[in-house]
């Protein structure tokens, strides 16, 4: 026989099981959205550290072959000088002198290509150290914004206080009425003497 103090405890744990199940299903889906705008955010993190570092790259090499051209102009420009000390028919200690001096100068030159290839090196690594870390902390900033999936455990506890409220309600409806008092006796610990 159902009477109405169970009736209404009966209803009210079954609209608390429907809101924890509800709310449940809602975390679930919002965590998986939230996954989802991760996932986008830490590709498009990744592409763009790519963009970048190519374009560092070819920075880079531009600086090499700017300095391949120029070590060839050197050399271009040391032999015609040697040459013109050949032709002009020179001859003794000051024609080695003046071939020599072709050398000097293009070797200082060389060296100072040397040294900006090795700054242009220099500036390539912290910028790829620099790409590397805007990556990590737009990945870690994404990560920081992805909601946690809801668990299991959550919506048992959530059904749980369902039941134990709709049990409550039934007990504290029924205990008023001289005909459920058997039946709220049943539920409630006797208190010892």
């Amino acid at each position: 026989m159902c009477t109405p103090a169970i009736a209404v405890g009966v209803a009210s744990g079954l609209m608390g099981a429907v809101s924890s199940i509800a709310g449940y299903s809602a975390e679930r889906q919002a965590a998986k959205a939230s996954e989802k705008v991760y996932q986008q955010e830490r590709t498009n993190a990744i592409a763009a550290q790519d963009v970048a570092t190519q374009q560092a790259q070819l920075k880079l090499k531009g600086e090499y072959d700017k300095s391949a051209q120029q070590a060839e102009q050197l050399l271009v420009t040391r032999l015609q000088a040697q040459g013109s000390t050949l032709a002009a028919g020179k001859a003794g200690q000051s024609v080695g002198g003046l071939l020599t001096d072709a050398q000097r100068v293009e070797g200082k030159d060389l060296a100072t290509l040397g040294q900006n290839l090795a700054y242009a090196q220099q500036d390539y690594l912290f910028d790829a150290n620099s790409i590397f870390t805007s990556t990590k902390s737009a990945i870690n900033q994404a990560a920081a914004q992805r909601k946690a999936k809801p668990s299991a455990g959550g919506l048992i506890l959530g059904l749980g206080q369902a039941g134990i409220s709709g049990v409550t309600t039934a007990v504290s409806l029924g205990s008023g009425s001289g005909k459920d008092e058997g039946w709220n006796k049943s539920f409630i610990p006797k208190k010892p003497k």
